[in-house]
């Protein structure tokens, strides 16, 4: 009993291992689904080059196919090539002995290759395909003379355009009571797979399909309008065609007509538009379609669905009829109704001008809008509007959606819309009524505002407001004229033209120029010296007053506005460092902004009305001391290195335009000796032995120094060079040190040079740079 029991063991055992050895064979069958591959024994890298070997055609489809070898090539036998997925399918991994014999191609791995990488040229083996086809597979797989290969390996060869024109984006433009304008540019279109940057294939056309879903509306013979970068058609006889699609087989593209006279197809309209041109890169203006539709139905919905076809026949989507819809809707035929006058806050000091407050915020009131829905309304347009108590409000009216507030821009000559980094939502939800002589918020009131930022006083504004109802439907436009108030301090001062009061501190107030100088022809006045600028600005008549050149405590002061400003601009919404860039132009390295003073932007202001002085110019300004006489405030356009935006732009920055210049002596020097090497010091040390000491007659470096003189002739400073460097450059080269300045000789002294270089602030006195101007401040005499 125990013998045959230890007999039963074994066997059981035995019969475990069998079932273990089948499970382990199974997992080597042909199932692509369960075999398992060896990634090292397969190739990799596979490209294509488009090139034609040296013996085959040079016609249009020759192709190469590089490869990686695999890793593993110790028992590598052959390499196998099929074309076209008839024998090896595009999902297969792997091959059996019938597979290899039907094989399009196959060569023999010569052993021991040191070649990583190998090239076919296919050209041969396609030619049965290219003219009906636009793609191929070609498959490789390599086979091993023992144990498990890789699996196969593929690539596609692309012969033709397959490739669909890109989709149009959104090209909903504008819609009105009766019509819609619709917009869009030319789209872009890679015709060679093998080239991804060339996109500006030609686009065929376009299909256009308007529907709506009131079957009793014909859309049929709507009025149309063509607007193509080749001209204008509204009759379909050159850039259009109505009642007509783009559509394609497998061999051509052609327009096709679409039945149209049947009722029941009515409320549907296709247009092919033709185009025929690839983008250009150049002008994007020249890529630009639109389609003008007039004589739908007002307060309707209509799906407008579109797509663009390329030459080949390829088209933008999945359905070549139109491959993306939008909704559109008609506007009413009521236009919301507006009062026709602006209130402001009265300045008391100035009767019927607007006061400001403290952030330089223009408060703005008008009588709310109201959108009717009959044209029978009786409502009265007046300065205030009036709606009658006999229709109530929830029956006959509708509130409008929002309200667009412009400026008119008296240099571009149009009205700009007010842009703000505001949240939008409840920003006229609030009412205000007529309380005494100013407004406050009331639940009953019929008044809204709006806050117009960044004005100045004593500006001019004339504005624009428009009411708009849901349905996209503009008001006749409130347009009025508000006259700023330049303030109590601009009526004590009565500054020059040009001028605007300010205030330093509570004892000092004075007038300043609101921009840098400008001369009689409105140019700014830059590249002049100190001196110049402090003459020109003593050269300018005031009455009662005694202009100069601004000091530079007087200039930081009302920078500063009284402590409350760092930068000489009113921080509204922005961050301070968007004012600075946008704004004030500072480290742009814009010149041609800031030379004209129709392109620089308003906003870049104090509260008292300065503009500019963070940036545009440096401007020169009367130093607190007479060895610091020429001082440089504020920032400008020019990039100044080692120096960040927000500091070059502070208040309290001043630099000077301070020269190195080398470092000379005509004092006796004195030589010590220690070792090997001599010190050279320049005074006497007795702690130390002497070895020799030079006076002047033992000098052998010579200096030419030069009178600077001023376009006048006026000598503003001396300055001096290596005589060497005088002689070997001449006048030309004094010309081109001058910078515009005119270095006379003067006379040539022996000296000592240190070898160091030392500031020369004396420089200050003769330097002028294109970034550097002034402003001119005026004081009560």
């Amino acid at each position: 009993m125990c013998v045959m029991s230890k007999f039963l063991l074994y066997y059981l055992s035995f019969v475990a291992f069998l079932l273990s050895l089948a499970g382990t064979f199974s997992a080597c069958s042909d199932d692509d689904s369960s075999a398992e591959f060896l990634l090292n024994r397969e190739i990799s890298d596979l490209s294509v080059i488009r090139e034609c070997g040296k013996d085959a055609d040079s016609g249009a489809y020759c192709f190469k196919v590089r490869f990686r070898y695999p890793i593993d090539t110790d028992k590598l036998k052959k390499v196998y090539i099929w074309v076209d997925d008839d024998v090896v399918g595009d999902t297969a991994k792997t091959v059996n002995e019938d597979k290899l014999a039907k094989a399009t191609a196959n060569f023999e791995y010569a052993s021991g290759s040191a070649n990583l990488f190998d090239t076919v040229d296919v050209t041969p083996y396609i030619q049965d395909y290219v003219a009906e086809r636009c793609s191929l597979l070609v498959a490789f797989y390599c086979e091993y003379s023992s144990g498990r290969s890789g699996s196969v390996q593929r690539v596609y060869l692309h012969f033709c355009d397959d490739m669909d024109p890109s989709l149009l984006g959104n090209i909903r433009d504008s819609v009105w009571t009766t019509g819609v304008r619709l917009r869009w540019l030319r789209p872009t279109d890679q015709t060679v797979y093998y080239k991804p940057n060339e996109l500006s294939g030609p686009i065929l056309g376009y299909n256009i399909v308007l529907h709506t879903d009131d079957k009793d509306e014909d859309l049929r013979n709507l009025e149309l309008r063509v607007e193509t970068p080749d001209g204008i058609d509204s009759t379909g006889g050159s850039l259009f065609k109505r009642h007509a699609r783009f559509y394609s087989n497998n061999d051509s593209v052609w327009v096709d007509t679409v039945a149209h006279s049947a009722d029941s197809k009515k409320n549907e309209l296709r247009i092919a538009i033709f185009d025929g041109k690839g983008y250009n890169v150049d002008n994007s203006d020249s890529n630009e379609f639109r389609l003008i539709i007039e004589g739908l139905r007002s307060e309707s919905e209509y799906s407008v669905g579109y797509s663009s076809w390329d030459t080949s026949g390829n088209y933008s989507g999945t359905d070549g009829n139109a491959v993306a819809y939008e909704l559109i809707s008609t506007t009413d035929s009521v236009a919301p109704l507006l009062a026709t006058k602006l209130y402001t806050i009265e300045d008391t000091l100035y009767p019927g001008m607007a006061r400001l407050d403290s952030n330089n915020h223009l408060r703005i009131f008008w009588n709310r809008s109201i959108d009717p829905y009959t044209k029978h309304h009786g409502v009265v347009v007046d300065s205030v509007l009036f709606i009658p108590d006999s229709c109530l409000y929830s029956l006959c009216y509708d509130t409008v959606k929002t309200y667009m507030v412009e400026y008119w821009d008296r240099i571009e000559k149009q009205w700009v819309a007010y842009s703000k980094k505001l949240d939008e939502s409840g920003r006229y939800g609030t009412h205000y009524g007529v309380s005494a002589d100013t407004f406050a918020v009331s639940t009953v009131g019929t008044f809204v505002a709006d806050t117009i930022r960044w004005v100045a006083p004593g500006d001019t504004l004339i504005l624009r407001i428009r009411s708009v109802d849901k349905s996209g439907y503009f008001s006749a436009a409130l347009i009025d004229t508000v006259y700023v108030s330049p303030g109590a301090l601009a009526k004590e001062l009565d500054c020059p033209e040009g001028f605007v009061a300010v205030q330093a501190s509570d004892s000092l107030k004075f007038c300043m120029e609101r921009t840098e100088h400008r001369n009689d022809s409105g140019e700014f006045v830059t590249n002049v010296l100190h001196s110049e600028a402090l003459a020109a600005c003593e050269a300018v008549s005031a009455s009662g007053f005694k202009v100069s050149l601004c000091n530079e405590r007087d200039w930081e002061l009302v920078c500063l506005s009284g402590g409350t400003l760092a930068y000489g601009v009113v921080q509204d919404t922005l961050e301070i460092t968007d004012i600075l860039f946008r704004d004030c132009n500072v480290a742009t390295n814009d010149s041609a902004s800031a030379s004209d003073i129709t392109k620089r932007n308003p906003h870049c202001m104090n509260p008292m009305g300065v503009r500019d002085l963070p940036g545009q110019y440096q401007e020169w300004a009367m130093g607190r001391s007479e060895d610091s006489v020429a001082v440089i405030k504020g920032g400008s356009y020019v990039v100044l290195n080692g120096i960040d935006l927000e500091t070059q732009a502070l208040c309290t920055r001043r630099s000077f335009p301070v020269f190195t210049r080398l470092a000379y002596t005509t004092d006796s020097i004195y030589l010590y000796r220690e070792g090997t090497k001599v010190d050279t010091v320049f005074q006497a040390d007795t702690s130390r032995t002497l070895f020799m000491v030079l006076t002047q007659k033992d000098f052998k470096d010579t200096l030419q120094f030069y009178d600077v003189q001023d376009s006048s002739g006026n000598s503003v400073g001396t300055d001096y060079s290596l005589y060497s460097e005088y002689k070997k450059g001449g006048d030309e080269w004094l010309e081109k040190i001058g910078n515009g300045m005119k270095y006379v000789p003067d006379h040539i002294e022996v000296v000592f040079l240190t070898g160091e270089r030392i500031p020369y602030r004396g420089a200050a006195n003769f330097y002028k740079s294109p970034s550097i101007g002034f402003r001119c401040c005026a004081y009560k005499e």
